[in-house]
């Protein structure tokens, strides 16, 4: 695979540079790294010891409820009396005194109540009226969900009545469809956990709800502006959260008695206060070797790269034929050295193409004035012939129209020495040599021209479109009953090299043998016995050398029978017609042939 100096030379310090900047990435990759694990694995500990000490409370909780429904006495009591009755009364209020007793014993018991479809007796370490409102109202529906569930567990509920909203219920049942509960505030799970992390000096804390296997709202009075919400609860000591000075490590751990989660959040930027200044500095070692790989490749520039541009623009524009282009030389010696060569070779390139260019003019002009000397002697002898019957005959209109037709096409043929006629002037010497023709096919031969009166004035090469009839005439015509018909046809058309003025030639005959039309489509030239010494050869080189690859001759075969011939060149300006011979009036005519009286 080839690649420039460029690409190289950046290559190159590429392979230097980037060993040493991807060390000193790792080396700051790894002191993070190690940061981030000692830092979480304290956090970390510090988290687990809380939520087991939590879990530890409400376990606490579970065995003294289930202590109440299953061992004490009155608890039993109370679902044998009637509501109404004095019995009932006493009992209730020994209940009461002893839960009151108990509430303030056991961490994180917010109310204690015992629950039957008659009645609720309950004790708070909260605001009574409240607590009252939030089991007349709430407890029946904790009883159906909690039936609902399976019994397992503390539930999670919500509630405008209670403080914080959010609160753990815990739910075991008695005798006679009677149910002892404890509540849990969230909001004083919070209060404890902000005492553990020191009032969030050191972290920002929070208490989330848990959906399966991911966190979900924030609870209580939780920080809610964290993007802690629906994170997966991942057996990883950490997860980074955030973006830029915003990035914040996060520990979470789920509680095994009650669908929550405790996290913990602790600013990045404040891990890292502790790190060497050069792990910072790294940042600034590679934004230097940037720098200074810019301004080496900028001196690169201009001492290497812009000399070698300039070099290679000049062989292009070389190859282009642009001969007059020269480098400009440096003060670098080997550089100056290439651009002295190069304008040397350019001048002897420039010298020898003019002698090249001027020797082909003396050969095209000779080629020329070969095809005017080539005239064909069958066509010669016959057109005498023609005329001697004519004579025999006395039929002198005929041998004078003959005659007439002969002089006009030998008069241009011998008389032929500009650069460049008229369309016109050329369907002229064809209109007289297709006369000429018809004299020896009567009735056999006709010619149609459709070209309009204003493309006529188009100029192009003598001699451009006269030999591909003549080699249509002596090939195509061959063996033939009916009619043999030439048409011309000529129209404007626009491609990606400009305006070009194609002009199709096509017969009836039996057009091209599969081999001829090969070669003839590659260019290859053919023998005088194939070609009929006609020129086709010629027109072809004659168009390339004219018009510099713009102009071209195509050769095919029509689908209904026949030979194809288009020819295609570059509209350029007309010059005036001077009308005689043929008749080029109108947008269609033919090439009528001449009474013989």
């Amino acid at each position: 695979m080839r690649r420039s100096i460029r690409t190289q030379l950046v290559i190159s310090f590429i392979a230097v540079m980037l060993p040493v900047v991807l060390f000193l990435i790792a080396n700051n990759w790894y002191a993070r790294n190690v940061v981030h694990d000692k830092v979480s694995e304290t956090y970390r500990n510090t988290l687990d010891i809380f939520v087991r000490q939590l879990d530890l409370y409400m376990e606490e909780i579970d065995e003294y409820l289930y202590k109440l429904a299953v061992l004490d006495a009155d608890v039993g009591l109370l679902a044998a009396f009637p509501v109404e009755s004095d019995n009932y009364m006493l009992t209730k209020v020994r209940v009461n005194n002893k839960i009151n007793r108990d509430t303030g014993f056991y961490n994180l018991l917010h109310t204690v109540f015992i629950y039957n479809e008659n009645d609720i007796t309950f004790s708070s370490s909260g605001n009574y009226g409240q607590i009252k409102q939030l089991l007349e109202k709430e407890a029946s529906r904790i009883v159906v969900r909690y039936r609902q569930s399976g019994g397992e567990g503390w539930m999670l509920w919500e509630s405008d009545l209670m403080p914080g909203r959010d609160f753990l219920v815990r739910l075991t049942p008695s005798e006679n469809r009677q149910y002892i509960g404890a509540i849990v505030s969230v909001s004083d799970i919070l209060d404890l956990l902000r005492i553990q992390w020191d009032n969030d000096n050191i972290g920002e804390t929070g208490v989330y709800s848990r959906e399966g296997v991911r966190t979900a709202d924030p609870l209580s009075f939780t920080d809610r502006t964290m993007p802690i919400s629906n994170l997966p609860l991942l057996d990883t000591p950490y997860q980074i959260i955030g973006q830029g000075d915003d990035r914040h490590l996060v520990m979470i751990r789920a509680s095994s008695m009650a669908d929550i989660a405790v996290s913990v959040a602790v600013p990045e930027k404040r891990m890292l206060q502790g790190l060497p200044y050069f792990q910072r500095a790294v940042y600034f070692i590679v934004l230097g070797l940037v720098v200074l790989f810019s301004l080496y490749l900028l001196f690169i520039q201009r001492t290497v790269f812009q000399p070698l541009h300039q070099l290679i623009n000049g062989m292009k524009k070389l190859s282009l034929g642009m001969l007059d282009y020269r480098l400009q030389t440096t003060n670098t010696v080997e550089f100056q050295f290439m651009a002295n060569t190069f304008n040397n070779m350019a001048e002897q390139i420039s010298n020898l193409r003019i002698g090249m260019y001027e020797e082909q003019l003396r050969a095209q002009k000779n080629e020329m004035k070969q095809l005017q000397a080539q005239i064909n002697p069958h066509f010669y002898m016959n057109s005498l012939n023609i005329i001697y019957n004519f004579a025999v005959l006395k039929d002198h209109d005929s041998v004078k129209k003959m005659a007439l037709h002969m002089a006009d096409y030998f008069r241009f043929i011998m008389r032929v020495n500009r650069d460049s006629i008229t369309l016109a002037e050329e369907l002229r010497h064809i209109g007289n040599y297709v006369e000429i023709q018809k004299f020896r096919f009567p009735d056999k031969l006709d010619c149609v021209v459709d070209i309009p009166e204003h493309r006529r004035e188009a100029t192009l090469p003598a001699l451009t479109l006269q030999p591909f009839v003549e080699n249509a005439i002596i090939h195509g015509f061959v063996n033939r009953r009916e009619k043999f018909v030439i048409r011309i046809h000529g129209e404007a058309v626009h491609d990606e090299d400009g305006d070009k003025l194609v002009i199709t030639i096509r017969d009836n005959g039996v057009g091209f043998q599969p081999d001829i039309l090969d070669r003839l489509n590659r260019g290859e030239e053919l023998p005088a016995s194939e070609s009929s010494r006609l020129g086709i050869a010629n027109v072809v080189q004659r168009l390339r050398l004219k018009y510099e690859g713009q102009a071209g001759v195509e050769f095919g075969n029509h689908p209904e029978g026949g030979a194809v011939v288009r020819v295609r060149l570059p509209i350029s300006a007309a010059i005036p017609a001077v009308t005689a011979g043929i008749n080029v009036d109108g947008e269609e005519e033919h090439v009528q042939s001449v009474d013989r009286g």
